[in-house]
């Protein structure tokens, strides 16, 4: 697969994983989530750390879901985001 269209699946699948879970909300700025996705694959290419799209309020946390939603998602590196886990946001309660 080119480099190129990889962003694009990944945006494509977490989009469908979302709906699936009823987290992508209508008013969703798809357009906004696509570039996120886009300038992790960027970091990736151009550092060669690999480098995830985390949402900051999991989709499915124990006492809070979160949503599919531009302001929720962060870039993090493969290594910070699986030592995250969905165990931990700011201002948790």
């Amino acid at each position: 697969m080119r480099d190129e269209l990889k962003p694009k699946k990944c945006a494509r699948q977490m989009r469908r994983n979302a709906k699936k879970k009823q987290a992508l909300p209508a008013w969703a700025n798809v357009a906004a989530i696509q570039i996120i996705y886009e300038r992790a694959a960027f970091l990736t290419k151009s550092t060669g750390v690999p480098h995830n799209v985390d949402h900051i309020v999991p989709l499915q946390g124990k006492t809070v879901s979160g949503l599919h939603v531009e302001n929720n998602l962060q870039i993090l590196t493969q290594c910070e985001n699986q030592t995250k886990g969905n165990r931990w946001w700011p201002d948790k309660p």
